[in-house]
């Protein structure tokens, strides 16, 4: 059964028919208030009076443009030749400040604007969505007219216009405003009682509309853009009216055919809108009249996909000769049709599509014939394909028609993967719309797509994984994103189709139709496991599918190769694995990994590190998948890395295992040991921080803490305190975090170990002496130029360098590449370009005879300033230490008061 174009055709007439006299397409009004517009100021002029006199007309004239002619959206211009007819004033020149004018064009033109909104079909609540935006001022005397035309849409969200005539001393006569529509037309005559009404004609941009020639007198125009401020609704809700109601569902009934997927039913249908829309401004949210209420009344339907395409209708002359005739019937057989889509625009997200090569069928899925367009109607971006010496039947008749096209939501995904979509902006756009209908339709209806989506994926791999040609999408998301749709619709044979694709090899090309030479396709490409979030979600599909139907397909992932590439995601997969309960499979692919994991210790990320210890960690929690062999593997590795990726270790297994380190043995002496091994190394240059922006030793000594083994704590505080002749960084943070001083005070130990961090701190801050001020600075390094090294250490205080260069700039150059970014700047005394820097100076630039350049080295106190600062903040740190100690760590206990007795002398000799 097909869906019956016919009955569509006839619910959409009958429709139109109904709602006719509900959507103008112009409208127009006279004012009864003869007083709206007292005056009004111009730059340069001052005020005019309304009537306008016709000595103020000439006067307008002289800050106005001479228009000889009228340019229309065609790019066409024609009008009265030789003659200054009509003049246009931008209305930037219109003083829109003061009492008066304030509420004309804030008030009173919203207000006159809304009522001619509503005859043009726009509800009451999309009207303060209406910015009225002043254009132009209009002024045409006696012989002034203009052709046929459509005015260019020149503002985003521009739809309609608005003239609001101005009356003038004496009137004018002629001057009529015809605005015409399909076939249907609007005349306008307010040259009536001109001398004194105000009248005012809106109208949607698209419409054609002309002006007679005026005949007699002046006649003056203030024009207005009708433009979108506020993104309106897609579609309008129907209202409760019953003949409304009635066509809705018999557009759901005649649609009906398409709620179950069938190959032999047509592909689309795609109906011809009334109203113009040029491709920049072509949207549901802008559609007008009768076409939003089309729109409305197809979006009821929820099981079909709406979109709008604008297509390009081109009239070519024919190459034959027999085009000459002078028998213009026969020329206009002749002539040769050719129709391309433009655009594309999805009702999900209201934006262009790429749908490149996706074209409508003229002869099989157009609903009803086009509305009809004059040949004056030309697009904007195409002009004639003519010269001075072709006859006028050889012309390229070129226009757009927009089309509002709908077809199930079940083909969505084969037409864009049809279409050269995918080249343009990759898999993820299919992608999209398929998580789009995964949300709107049933079950069953979303399997049938997602069989069709990985048919396709099948046959192009490269088209869905290989990078495109705009920025790819991040690394692995269309893997996962598939996965998770398998898994969500509990399409197991799917995910087991995917699975198998992405351990295969890809092209590196997109295709071997893109290729130039057959050299140019190679197998180095793997999909594979991109991601940890891929490994998890591939963890769960096996949970569900059994491992004996994956078995093969996950040996493919665990050649040397992929392993080198994706060892990360291979550790989390494991680890996944052994949450699912699979723990012989777990050891199946660890045992696997660990050899390539320890075999090159120094080459991975820190967070493989992490992930590889957790792994570790979880295999030890069953007999069954415990191996002395794989932790002692993993504690040469941690012996061999960085003391910051170690650290990294050590807080990541804390934050995830905590619960499975305290309670099972083999886990705690594993974590013991790494702890170990990390109080081992030099704490004294660990200036790391977390994500959180926390200093990395404070978060080691909370698990170090939380650990409770006294022979790795009495180990870490032995080298947090080792005397380093300067200030202690590690020590400093630690006692700085009031989470440490938390978890000390919790416990009598813990007041212990403050207790002796504390007195640590002390001693070396009371070793430290204040700043004595000198230009020698000896603890400046500049390894690249001894020279400038050698000068920093002199008692020296400026030097000119001893290179001459050819150019300032590159003298520039070299001082940014010594001394930084910033060097013409004075570091602040609380920069921290001192830590690492022990030297204060500023370069100059400057030219010398012979078009040379040096530079110009001075020292400055900014060094010394910050000594002097560090020292003070060490001192308020010293008293600060001693005031908080006396307050939470007393001396003695405060349970009970002895009595005093004197001090025998034994007791004192002792």
């Amino acid at each position: 059964m097909n869906v019956d174009e016919e009955g569509l055709r006839d619910v959409l007439r009958r429709v139109e028919d109904a709602e006719k006299e509900n959507f103008e397409f112009a409208v127009g009004t006279q004012m009864v208030e003869e007083n709206i517009l007292p005056m009004f100021s111009v730059e340069g002029l001052g005020t005019i009076p309304v009537p306008v006199t016709i000595k103020d007309v000439n006067r307008l004239k002289k800050v106005s443009e001479p228009t000889l002619c009228c340019k229309s959206s065609d790019g066409l211009m024609s009008g009265n030749k030789g003659k200054k007819a009509s003049w246009q004033m931008d209305a930037g020149h219109i003083i829109r400040h003061g009492d008066i004018a304030e509420i004309f064009f804030r008030q009173t033109v919203p207000s006159l604007a809304a009522v001619g909104l509503q005859q043009l079909g726009l509800v009451e609540n999309e009207l303060p969505l209406v910015e009225v935006r002043p254009h132009s001022v209009l002024i045409i005397e006696r012989g002034g007219c203009a052709p046929r035309h459509r005015d260019a849409e020149c503002e985003p969200g521009t739809f309609g216009v608005m003239f609001l005539q101005i009356p003038v001393k004496n009137g004018y006569e002629g001057g009529i405003l015809k605005v015409n529509h399909q076939k249907e037309s609007r005349i306008f005559d307010n040259s009536q009682n001109s001398k004194r009404c105000f009248y005012t004609t809106i109208f949607f941009t698209g419409c054609e509309h002309e002006l007679t020639e005026v005949k007699q007198g002046w006649r003056m125009v203030f024009t207005f853009s009708l433009v979108w401020k506020w993104t309106r609704s897609l579609f309008v809700p129907l209202p409760a009216d019953a003949s409304l109601l009635f066509a809705a569902k018999e557009i759901e009934r005649i649609l009906s055919p398409w709620r179950l997927p069938d190959d032999a039913q047509r592909r689309c249908l795609a109906i011809p809108l009334e109203h113009n829309y040029t491709v920049a401004n072509l949207s549901f949210a802008g559609l007008k009249g009768r076409d939003r209420l089309t729109a409305s009344l197809l979006r009821s339907v929820n099981f079909v996909d709406l979109h709008l395409a604008s297509v390009r209708h081109r009239m070519k002359p024919p190459t034959s000769t027999i085009s000459n005739t002078d028998n213009p019937l026969l020329q206009r057989v002749l002539k040769k049709e050719e129709y391309r889509t433009e655009c594309w625009v999805s009702s999900h997200t209201d934006a262009p599509l790429a749908y490149q090569g996706l074209e409508i069928d003229f002869d099989s899925e157009v609903v009803y014939p086009l509305f009809s367009r004059l040949q004056t109607n030309w697009d904007d971006t195409e002009s004639r394909n003519s010269t001075n010496h072709e006859e006028e039947s050889s012309l390229d008749c070129i226009y757009c028609q927009a089309f509002l096209v709908v077809w199930p939501k079940t083909s969505t995904i084969d037409l864009a993967c049809r279409s050269e979509l995918l080249l343009f902006i990759g898999f993820m756009g299919a992608l999209d719309l398929l998580e789009c209908l995964a949300r709107t339709l049933p079950a069953e209806e979303v399997l049938f797509v997602l069989g069709r989506t990985m048919t396709f994926c099948c046959a192009n791999p490269q088209l869905v994984w290989c990078p495109s040609r705009k920025p790819s999408s991040p690394a692995g998301q269309v893997t996962y994103r598939l996965l998770q749709l398998c898994i969500d619709l509990d399409a197991i044979d799917q995910g087991l189709i995917l699975l198998n694709l992405i351990t295969d090899d890809l092209q590196t090309v997109r295709s071997k139709m893109l290729a130039k030479d057959q050299h140019d396709i190679a197998t180095a490409e793997i999909e594979g496991l991109q991601t940890n979030e891929i490994a998890v979600t591939l963890a769960k599909l096996i949970a569900l599918a059994g491992w004996d139907s994956c078995e093969e397909a996950i040996r493919r992932f665990l050649t040397p190769v992929r392993m080198a590439k994706q060892m990360e995601p291979l550790t989390v997969f494991v680890t996944s694995l052994i949450s699912h309960g699979l723990h012989a499979n777990a050891v199946y692919v660890a045992n696997h990994l660990c050899p390539v994991l320890f075999a090159s210790p120094l080459c991975w990320k820190s967070s493989t590190y992490n992930t590889a210890a957790e792994m570790v960690f979880r295999l030890e929690e069953w007999s069954e998948s415990s191996n002395l062999l794989r932790v002692e593997g993993y504690l040469e590795l941690a012996r061999a890395i960085e003391s910051t990726h170690l650290c990294q270790v050590i807080i990541y297994v804390h934050k995830k295992l905590s619960q499975f380190v305290k309670n099972i043995p083999g886990m705690k002496h594993f974590y013991q040991a790494l702890s170990q091994i990390l109080v081992e190394r030099d704490f004294f240059s660990l200036r790391s921080v977390s994500e959180k922006g926390e200093p990395i030793v404070v978060n080691v000594f909370k698990c170090l803490l939380w650990l409770n083994d006294s022979a790795v704590l009495k180990a870490f505080l032995r080298q947090i305190t080792m005397p380093t002749g300067r200030n202690n960084y590690c020590l400093q943070v630690v006692l700085a975090s009031s989470a440490i001083w938390k978890v000390c005070l919790a416990s009598e130990d813990g007041k212990n170990v403050l207790q002796m961090l504390i007195d640590s701190r002390l001693r070396e801050l009371s070793l430290l002496k204040p700043p004595v001020f000198s230009w020698q600075q000896m603890e400046a390094e500049i390894p690249n130029c001894p020279e400038v090294e050698y000068f920093l250490r002199s008692h020296q205080l400026s030097t000119t360098f001893s290179r001459r260069f050819p150019t300032v700039n590159e003298a520039r150059l070299w001082a940014n590449e010594i001394f930084g970014f910033g060097f013409e700047v004075l570091a602040s005394p609380d920069s921290q370009f001192f830590v690492n820097h022990r030297y204060s100076a500023t370069v100059h630039v400057k030219k010398i005879a012979g078009g040379f350049a040096v530079c110009e080295i001075t020292k400055n106190r900014r060094l010394f300033e910050y000594d002097v600062r560090q020292f003070e903040l060490r001192q308020e740190e010293i008293a600060e230490l001693i005031e908080r100690r006396q307050m939470e760590i007393p001396h003695e206990p405060t349970a009970r008061p002895q009595k005093r007795r004197k001090t025998t002398n034994q007791e004192r000799i002792c």
